[in-house]
């Protein structure tokens, strides 16, 4: 289990109408420790899970590229699942995934928990309303410093800044805007990452274009300096035919300053008088709710395939120097 698995495993395990059953991890040790935290049961396979447990639902938190084998066998053992971003780094294993999924019947929801983060639904809801007029311009950047891909991922090299940030980023413009882009121009850098034998992309610059004018950028780099106030950068402007809205969610408003630097601890989220609250919770719940309610995820695995679809499109131009067409229809 990594950090998004422990992170939720936390808070389910407060929850009184939840049964932590399982739970899988290659490490052994990592394995020992889940087990002995959560009182859980534990597997190197989920193949073994599967066939072994009477699971309700399963949260697959496992690396960018490494999400098809585990959604099938989800799909194919009949349980719902809850899937970390992005829902595949690949095309044709989305293709195959949504497949399992619709074929099997189960509730698949993608985690784009960004879409319950205040801020930001109270821009969609602005938009929603008409306050802003039509969208005619949008800008929207996630960061991370290199610690990242440095020291925190040790599957970097199969992932990319847009694999693994800009997956939110267009999930928020997607879930805002309510369509596509007819067109993708990225560009990327190669340099501070590969300079210290982790080949991937430093950053990744993405322009877009509608058919009805609109035009956006999509930017997302994993270098910022270790000395950046906080681990994440997540801003966002929308500009309209009458009015703006501006998001920035990297100042968390709490400043820490001590004889070596000043940080901006996350506030938006976390264990907050013996409770986890925040977003990412929220959207936790929310994928409980559905299963109790028997109603459809609110972000679904056609979320996740489209997201796939956007970021195929964005290093394709990247690694071609081309622009991308994307067909309404797919």
């Amino acid at each position: 289990m990594g950090s998004m698995g422990h992170l939720y495993a936390d808070a389910l395990i407060q929850n009184p109408n939840i049964d932590f059953i399982a739970c899988v991890s290659i490490s052994q040790k990592n394995l020992n420790n889940a087990i002995d935290k959560y009182y859980c049961r534990g597997y190197k396979s989920f193949y073994e899970m599967f066939r072994k447990e009477k699971l309700d639902a399963v949260l697959i938190t496992l690396p960018d590229h490494l999400h098809k084998e585990a959604v099938i066998a989800a799909a194919e053992a009949g349980v719902h699942l809850l899937v970390e971003k992005p829902f595949a780094t690949d095309l044709k294993d989305a293709d195959i995934m949504v497949q399992a999924v619709q074929k099997s019947g189960i509730k698949c929801m993608v985690e784009f928990f960004n879409r319950w983060s205040p801020p930001f639904t109270n821009a969609k809801y602005l938009v929603d309303q008409g306050k802003l007029g039509d969208i005619i311009q949008f800008n929207i950047e996630l960061n991370d410093t290199c610690y990242v891909p440095q020291k925190m991922l040790k599957w970097a090299t199969a992932s990319s800044p847009a694999w693994f940030l800009m997956s939110h980023s267009y999930d928020l413009i997607w879930w805002i805007l309510g369509k596509r882009p007819k067109s993708v121009f990225g560009r990327g850098s190669k340099r501070i990452l590969r300079a210290m034998g982790i080949n991937t992309y430093d950053l990744i610059e993405v322009l877009v274009s509608y058919e009805n004018g609109t035009i956006g950028r999509f930017s997302s780099n994993w270098v910022l300096p270790e000395g950046f106030p906080i681990l994440y950068e997540l801003k966002m402007r929308l500009v309209g035919t009458n009015a703006m809205v501006d998001v920035d969610t990297s100042d968390q408003e709490l400043h820490f300053t001590d004889q070596n630097c000043t940080q901006h601890p996350v506030t938006a989220w976390g264990k907050i008088l013996g409770s986890y609250s925040g977003h990412p919770f929220a959207m936790l719940n929310a994928f409980l709710q559905n299963l109790n309610e028997e109603i459809p995820p609110p972000v679904n695995e056609i979320d996740g395939w489209e997201n796939t679809y956007f970021l195929d499109a964005v290093h394709r131009s990247v690694e071609t120097g081309r622009e991308v067409q994307l067909p309404e229809k797919s």
